[in-house]
């Protein structure tokens, strides 16, 4: 009965230690474990306004919520899954941060190595240039489509490479009315209005 017990206490310590170690990834995101698949999900907030989802592998949101404000916590109780991968996607007004975790029959695990976040694509209007510009982490394609109101493609560029990348477009030989820029990239696609006068 004492080595269960004595093994029980080691596999609870050496599960929060694995978690608490890889969760320490990003400092704004902490994890706790709190109970037999029951977590404290905990987060600083520079980013906006905040949607947290929880989803499956095939992107099919199974939970999500709005937050406004500096401090998130939240616990949320993982019993009501099946075994299986998911992830907390944590998006804000610049990025999305994604936290992929597995849970099994014994419990739940993150696997915060494979950790990933996505910048958004930031759409600026002064007068008749309209910038795009993206920050790209790994080498990838970002895709700028320029549409009008009845959705006739006026303009496509792909632009790739690493760092900051954009375009500018000028919209000074255009007819007045509303346009739309719709980008691409990484699987994630944006669109924003834009007003000519």
């Amino acid at each position: 009965m004492k080595n269960l017990i004595k093994k029980s206490l080691l596999f609870v310590a050496v599960l929060t230690a694995l978690i608490s170690n890889a969760t320490n990834i990003n400092n704004n995101v902490k994890v706790n474990v709190i109970g037999f698949k029951l977590i404290d999900l905990k987060l600083k907030n520079s980013d906006g306004d905040l949607t947290i989802s929880v989803k499956d592998t095939r992107g099919e949101v199974l939970y999500t919520e709005k937050f406004e404000g500096n401090y998130f916590s939240k616990k949320y109780d993982l019993k009501t899954l099946p075994i299986g991968d998911y992830y907390f996607e944590i998006e804000g007004y610049t990025k999305i941060s994604l936290m992929p975790f597995k849970v099994t029959s014994k419990g739940f695990q993150f696997n915060n190595e494979i950790e990933s976040t996505y910048y958004k694509p930031t759409i600026r209007q002064e007068g008749d240039l309209v910038s795009v510009s993206k920050i790209i982490l790994d080498k990838e394609d970002l895709e700028i489509y320029f549409y009008d109101k009845e959705s006739n493609l006026l303009y496509k560029e792909i632009v790739n490479g690493t760092g900051s990348l954009g375009k500018t477009l000028n919209l000074k030989n255009l007819k007045p009315g509303n346009y739309s820029i719709v980008t691409k990239s990484a699987g994630k696609v944006f669109e924003q209005k834009v007003y000519k006068k």
